[in-house]
């Protein structure tokens, strides 16, 4: 079986299975790694923030993709880039800003 996505943690996600969730379901997923990151940072565990934002990415990648989102398409290229940028460390603020911008 082919997967469309994945990172050192093994983290795959088909894009059938993706798109069948709603926007809601995808953001609320998307929003969990987010989470995921928030208490990897709290507790210091750079590794796992590291892996919580790439699945975050990916999630992202995979929901452009995603034909129900191409009139707002755009609203994901803003937090794909506000993630990148936190990934980056370009963005010096808190990891809850993300959620702010998602």
């Amino acid at each position: 079986m082919e997967h469309d996505t994945w990172n050192k943690d093994k983290f795959y996600m088909s894009k059938e299975r993706w798109y069948a969730f709603s926007k809601r379901e995808q953001l609320l997923f998307i929003g969990s790694e987010f989470e995921r990151a928030r208490v990897s940072q709290l507790e210091g565990k750079q590794e796992y923030l590291q892996s919580a934002l790439e699945r975050a990415l990916a999630l992202i990648d995979l929901s452009l993709g995603d034909p129900k989102w191409s009139k707002e398409r755009y609203r994901l290229w803003v937090l794909r880039d506000a993630v990148a940028e936190y990934y980056a460390g370009k963005d010096g603020s808190d990891i809850g800003m993300l959620y702010a911008v998602l």
